[in-house]
Formats: structure tokens, sequence, C-alpha cells
């Protein structure tokens, strides 16, 4: 199959290059390449004016690697020989005599696409809607083919640099005051494309004019301390060692002429591809993108269409909710206790929004739009023809189950969708009289920014009802996971024996700060005593105490953090182990209940406890029926609740590991602290029986 089209307006003299690969998005492969190269000798021959590199894809001009081509064959020599071909491809590309245009039409140019654009073209026309940027370390990877160095002439070294190591991808109008990119109408814009070339001959590409004026760059201290910076904050997990090469690369092409400095690139990015901590990192985005949408199987033709909601709730989950909903196109009937109170909610919504606006990140027509569509309310007639209702209210029972006598008294046919993060679906719903309308639909905090939704099946939840759910939660752009029912369900009693696990460490003699320090190096995003201060004590110890009450053969609360309650050291702005300017309180560390008759672990042992008290409860998971599969394990694990994602999730650990050695290190805890959440699993028990030591997942 062809993947690059050759079209030549004789007239005009204006050639195309029209990038249409396999597959649902453009990729680059070796096809494109070769193809990209004899394209590129083909116009220089034919002596054409100018170059448009457009996409026939609707949403796709250029999305980065393809990856399956890649993996099929993890060679470093390999990949090596084909980013060395790419970069061949682009640098004859920006040499030649004529001006090179790309244009996207509400498309994305991500990664090596993002890069080509960069490099080789001298001028970028983008609608409104469309996305450049570098996301590749979100599959374990950086960019390589003159990324960073292409990226930081457009927009400077800190804030390429903030680009890279974060992953970015942001709309067109970010880059909008460069001198690069002009955001036009689809109507006009490859006109405005043609006229540009006409007006720039002889433009000679900015990469390798010294005299082009792009974003200043810093001396080299200063390049040197940002980098030092994101050193500190990137590289403390050892297994993700793409950061760390991302920015060895990025400091040594200080000192290097632009070329040299793109080629060295390949040096530190070619070795990646047989790590396997990156290994499990590019599975994980294959898992998500191309396996979640499968597991979650929803009866549509029962589905009821919904394309209006009401949240009940206007706090900050609520909030976010509502915005998720909106977004998506869906008008929202945003509930409160009166209606002020909602309508100050959503103007608090639009303070969040605008320094999105600000400073390019956002359209300013997507988020008028999106305010649009909510409306603040406290009118409960509203309800009588809406098909799904999200409660999104504090954790009471008894409150969630007051909305839901209410809300089927005016409107029984609706879908009543509860976000709770730990009481049981059986539990709301046992008053109800149609309990198979109720589903728990889990959103995570910033639920703008969690890209999982933890859909909870009922005992009695109809097909029809866990089918609006899972669609509504899909239109979010969520990636979504069914879960059975029953306390904390997946996420939030697997996320809460990390947390519990933190504690108990202290309570063995562990400086609380090195605790947390030693759960980022272990792939943690957060220290478990951070989590405490910033998601609230209260909220933390509550939980704890409820899923000790329901299960107290697995959970019981440490004797610290019970002081801390009552000692009012519960962070969300009161006091708990760290301070405004995230220094260490050591007042906190008065209401540590230090037990001198356990062992105290060694650093390495104790960031093996987290991860393990996670994985163990994980399977405890697929032990009692709350989990189905492996895969739904593993995308919960990392999208919900920060599992480390070097690792895949819990499952691909356990693959790794061994089951054998896996069990024999939770045995080994269980015995040392006694702890009940380290008691290994059933379920290990049944692999091991019949015979599987790896390869789970």
């Amino acid at each position: 199959m062809q993947e690059i089209r050759y079209l030549l307006d004789r007239k005009k003299n204006i050639v195309s290059i029209e990038i249409d690969t396999f597959g649902p998005v453009n990729t680059i492969g070796e096809t494109v390449i070769n193809e990209l190269a004899a394209a590129t000798q083909r116009a220089n021959k034919d002596g054409v004016r100018g170059m448009i590199i457009r996409s026939a894809k609707a949403k796709s001009f250029l999305d980065g690697a393809k990856l399956v081509e890649i993996t099929e064959d993890p060679s470093p020599l390999r990949l090596k020989h084909l980013l060395l071909t790419y970069h061949e491809a682009l640098d004859a590309l920006a040499a030649s005599p004529f001006p090179v245009t790309a244009v996207l039409v509400e498309q994305t140019a991500l990664g090596g696409g993002f890069e080509l654009m960069l490099w080789a073209c001298d001028r970028i026309f983008a609608t409104p809607g469309s996305k450049m940027g570098l996301p590749e370390v979100n599959v374990g990877l950086f960019p390589a083919a003159g990324g960073f160095e292409t990226l930081k002439r457009v927009v400077g070294f800190e804030t390429a640099l903030d680009i890279v190591m974060g992953g970015k991808v942001l709309p067109a109008e970010f880059y909008a005051n460069s001198a690069v990119v002009d955001i036009l109408g689809p109507e006009e814009i490859f006109a405005e494309a043609e006229k540009w070339i006409d007006a720039n001959p002889r433009i000679r590409n900015r990469n390798y004019d010294p005299e082009w004026k792009g974003a200043d760059t810093p001396d080299l201290d200063k390049c040197r301390n940002l980098i030092q910076k994101a050193r500190n904050m990137y590289t403390v997990c050892p297994q993700r060692p793409y950061y760390a090469a991302a920015l060895a690369a990025i400091e040594d092409a200080l000192v290097l002429p632009f070329r040299r400095a793109v080629e060295n690139q390949v040096r530190h990015f070619a070795p990646l591809i047989a790590d396997a901590n990156v290994k499990n990192k590019i599975d994980l985005f294959f898992t998500v993108t191309a396996v979640a949408p499968k597991l979650a199987t929803i009866d549509v033709e029962n589905a009821v269409a919904v394309d209006r909601v009401v949240v009940i709730g206007a706090g900050l989950m609520g909030q976010g909710i509502a915005q998720v909903c909106a977004g998506s196109g869906l008008v929202v009937l945003l509930f409160d206790v009166d209606e002020r109170t909602a309508q100050k909610a959503k103007q608090k919504m639009a303070g969040r929004l605008e320094p999105l606006v600000r400073k390019g990140r956002w359209p300013a027509e997507r988020c008028d739009r999106l305010l649009k569509n909510i409306q603040p309310s406290a009118d409960y007639t509203q309800l009588a023809n809406v098909p799904l209702v999200i409660e999104s209210v504090f954790e009471d029972l008894e409150l969630k189950q007051k909305i839901l006598e209410n809300v089927q008294k005016i409107n029984p046919q609706a879908v009543f969708a509860t976000n709770t993060s730990a009481l049981p679906i059986a539990d709301i719903s046992a008053k109800s009289r149609r309990p198979e309308q109720v589903v728990g639909m889990h959103y995570f905090s910033p639920v703008p920014m969690m890209p999982l939704l933890e859909v909870v099946q009922g005992p009695r939840t109809s097909p029809a009802a866990l089918a609006v759910a899972v669609a509504c939660g899909r239109r979010q752009k969520k990636t979504c996971i069914v879960v059975g029912d029953g306390p904390g369900f997946y996420t939030s009693r697997t996320f809460g024996v990390y947390v519990l696990t933190g504690f108990f460490l202290v309570e063995t003699g562990l400086d609380p700060w090195e605790v947390d320090r030693i759960a980022l190096g272990a792939g943690f995003p957060q220290g478990p005593l951070d989590v405490y201060g910033t998601a609230g004590g209260r909220i933390i110890y509550h939980a704890a105490r409820f899923l000790e009450s329901r299960r107290p053969e697995l959970f019981s609360v440490p004797e610290t953090l019970t002081r801390l309650m009552a000692a009012g050291y519960v962070g969300a702005g009161a006091p708990c182990f760290y301070k405004g300017d995230r220094q260490p309180d050591e007042s906190a560390r008065r209401y540590v209940a230090v037990n001198t008759s356990l062992p105290t672990p060694s650093r390495e042992e104790a960031g093996e406890m987290l991860v393990l008290a996670m994985v163990n409860q994980a399977f405890l998971c697929l032990d009692e029926g709350v989990l189905q599969d492996y895969f739904t394990m593993d995308i919960g694990a990392v999208l919900g609740i920060g599992f480390p994602d070097c690792w895949h999730g819990p499952a691909r650990y356990v693959s790794q590991k061994g089951v054998e050695a896996t069990v024999a290190r939770l045995r080994h805890v269980f015995e040392a602290y006694g702890l009940p959440c380290f008691k290994p699993a059933a379920e290990f028990d049944r692999l091991t029986a019949c015979g599987v030591n790896r390869g789970l997942i």
C-alpha cells in the first residue's frame, strides 16, 4: 500500500504530499520514511515552487512512530538505523530549494509527526481544533527526531523542556505566538498556504539559518540549572530510564551543532527499546487504546440515548463531572442545595478554565461552548425527563439513599449513577424501588485530568443501566472499566491499602518523609503521607475505618492515623506532614506511634512493600469476583490509583517477578510484620496449581 501520495498541480507548480498510512491514524514506519525521501527527490527533480504536506485522515496528520512495527523487532540496532534514515529524510526535505508547508485541518500532529513539521517545514498552517505535541514519554520513549532541538527555537528552552518531559499535547493556538504557526479557518487555509509559498520563494530553513530570530535561549548555566531541576523531578524512579535518557541528550546538545545534536539523540534513544520497563509502558499504551474498549462489553441496543444529564452535588467532584459531561456536548443541569450555590460552582469552574484560555492551552470557543451547556438549578421537577442522574455528594449512606428516593419519585425511569468511592451499590440501592436502575460511576480527582472511570455493577444493576454509564463515560473520553460491587470496589480498597501501608512503615521506625521519598523512587506519583494531607486526612481516616468495619480480616487502622485525626492534623488546609511551602512539618512527628517490636525495613524492602500491598489487594479482588480479568486489573491500577506505570500493572508485575517469587515475598512480609493485607491471595494458589508462574498478561 502506498502511504504517501505525490500530487503535483502542474499549473501552479505546487506539489501536495498526502499522508495516508494503514490504520485509523497516520504513523511513521519504514514505508513512510522511504516514500517521504522519494517524494522529496521527485519534487527537486520536478523543480516545484513549493510543497504542502497534508493528511487524508480526518483527525490525524501524523501521530508518531508505528509502535507495532518497532516492537515486532525490538532491536536497538534496527531502531537506530530507522531513526537515522528518518533524520536523513527530514534533512533532505529541509534543504530543498522550495518552501515547505504543513496544513492541519482539526488534526493531530504528535511525536515524529510534529518533529517533521518542526524540522522540515518552513511554515505550519492549522485550524482551531488542531493539536500538536511530543507525548513520547507517555509510552516510555522520548523525541529522537530533533524534537527538543527544533521546538526550543519556536517556544524557548524552558517551555520546550516542559513539553518534552511532560509528554504534552497542546492546541495549535498555543504555538500561534511563534513565527512558525498560523491559525486559519478551514475554508481559507490551503489558499493561504499557497499565498505564503508565493511570498517566500527563497526562504531558508530556520534550523540552519544563523540569522533566524526565534525564541530566546538562556545562557548555558541557566539551561543546566533547568535540566538539573528536571532531573530532580523526573528521574527519582530508576525504572523510568527514558527521562534520564532524554535529559542526557538535551544536556549533550548544549554544546553541539544542530545536526550532531539530533544524531546524538539516537545514541541515548535506541537502547531504550530493549528495556523491560519501556516495553511495559508501550504495552500499557496498547492495552489502554486497543484492549480497554473491548473489555467493558455493554448492551448498546438496550441503552437509553443520553443527551442531558443531571449532576447532583456541586462540590469539587461534582464540578469536575459537570465539566467533562458538558465538554462532551451534553446539556448539564447542575444541582446543589439551592440555585445560588450551584451558580457559584459554575463561576468557580469558569475561573479555573480562564487561565487555560489565557495561556493558549484551550481555544476560547471551547470554553464558551462548555459553560453554555451547564445550567445551575435546584428545581427537582426538572429531573422529570432526564435519562441520567449522576449523584456526587459526600460519602454519607443515608444522604445518598435520600437523594435516590427523591430522584426516583420524580423520574423512576432515570439511570441513577452514584459517584461513590467506597459505599457498596447494594447498600445505596437497598431501599430503592428500582435497584436495577442504580449503578456506580466512580470518577477520580481531578475529574477533567484523570482518564479512568470505574463503573460499578451492583448485584441488581441492569445491563441497560450499565450500558448507559459506560457509554456516557466513553463519550467523555474516559477509559472505562467495569468492576463488581463491594466495600471500596477495586480501586479505592487497593489505593487505601497503599496509604495505610505507608503509615505502617512509619510505625516501624522509618522517617515519615523518607517513606514518601521511597514511594516516589518506587514509581508512585505521590507518597502515601502526602496523599493523606492533600486528599484530606478526615476522608482517609473515615474511609479506612469503613473498610476496617466491613473487612477486618484485611484492613486495620494504624494508631498514627487515629492520633493525627484526634490532634486535628488532617491536612487540606490544617496541619499535616507538610507545610504550605511543601517543606516537612516536624511537629507531626509527635503523633507517630512507633512500634518497637517490629523490625525496620530497608529502603528497598519498604518500596517493595508499598508495591506488594497493592498487588496482593488486586489479586484478592480477583478472588472475590470484583475483578474478572488481568487487563482490567492493570488498567484500573495505573490510570486510576497511580500504580507505577513502569510495571504496566499488578498482573504484569507478577508476570515479571514470577508467582512463586511474589508469594514468597508476601509471606515474608506477612510473617515479619503481621499485616493482614499481605496474606497471599488465593488466586496465587490457583495459578501455582495450574503450573503458571509467569506470562499472566
